[in-house]
């Protein structure tokens, strides 16, 4: 399934935190249909991002929901109950922002009648966010957001009009508590020290030592690994953000040797600008680096 989320005055702390936060009423106690969507998310479900104007990326729910308090770092002058739904994400930025009217102009004609993410209202007429948090969108939609983000997502569903808010039972599960949470972090927090110590806290690629913007990448990401790979050391590379955001989008790849192999669907030139000449190469990828390397290469864009 697909959604649109509204991050405008959250998005960074959720980002960094890796989640999606929504409270489960207000402080009257009222709910709402964008917040009870919340229930709905499954893992490898995609949420596209919308920020002050702009789709900004996407992210890929990485678990169900349980209840959470509001997380501390939010600065909102709104009054919510503190109990939330909490869902853990992995975000990913489009190589470009995403202009509202631009996309709006793609999907319009796929959006609902009702419980749409957005509008086309005012004087000049524009496309504006509805107020809300979460919003279920068509797989149409989300196939025209990707092409226009230039994202190449593989095994994409089958294309359906299934979108009926008011039809889904909203009723909580039994499973609602911190420990999927915990497990989860913990999991992650792990995998992440296991590539730090693997890669001596350096970019495999650049050598770069800025630990703190360093990313521990899966190799076959997560969402399509089972529960071993998920954890095993073998399935991750320690890299620097320009190499993680290509690698992840299966622009570049590695091949046995260690050496970059470039995606044939930009020209050469756009991946110069970013420094990459394609002469970079891994010195030291274990038996297990290349088994999920293999796997990996299958992938890269090809057009």
């Amino acid at each position: 399934m697909y959604y649109w989320v509204n991050q405008g005055k959250t998005y960074k702390e959720e980002k960094e935190g890796g989640y999606l936060w929504a409270p489960t009423s207000n402080s009257s106690g009222k709910s709402f249909f964008h917040w009870n969507n919340m229930i709905k998310l499954k893992p490898n479900d995609i949420v596209f991002n919308f920020r002050k104007g702009f789709l900004v990326g996407y992210c890929i729910i990485l678990s169900e929901y349980f209840l959470f308090a509001q997380p501390d770092e939010f600065d909102v002058d709104v009054q919510w109950e503190d109990e939330g739904y909490m869902i853990d994400a992995k975000y990913h930025l489009f190589n470009k922002p995403l202009d509202i009217n631009q996309v709006y102009e793609k999907i319009k004609q796929y959006l609902p009648p009702k419980y749409s993410p957005l509008n086309f209202t005012g004087n000049p007429p524009k496309a504006k966010a509805n107020q809300g948090y979460l919003y279920a969108l068509d797989p149409y939609s989300a196939k025209a957001i990707f092409k226009l983000g230039n994202i190449y997502i593989e095994n994409q569903k089958e294309i359906k009009h299934n979108i009926n808010e008011e039809k889904f039972n909203y009723k909580l599960s039994k499973i609602t508590t911190r420990k999927g949470l915990i497990t989860l972090r913990t999991v992650q927090g792990e995998f992440r020290q296991q590539i730090l110590k693997r890669w001596g806290n350096k970019c495999a690629v650049t050598n770069a030592s800025l630990k703190e913007v360093l990313i521990a990448s899966h190799i076959v990401p997560w969402r399509e690994a089972n529960d071993k790979e998920r954890q095993d050391a073998d399935n991750g590379i320690l890299l620097s953000p320009v190499y993680d955001a290509l690698f992840d989008r299966y622009l570049i790849s590695f091949d046995d040797d260690g050496k970059i192999v470039l995606s044939n669907s930009f020209d050469n030139i756009e991946f110069l600008k970013l420094g990459i000449t394609g002469n970079e190469r891994i010195k030291s990828l274990s038996l297990g680096n290349k088994k999920y390397l293999k796997r990996h290469r299958r992938k890269l864009i090809d057009l």
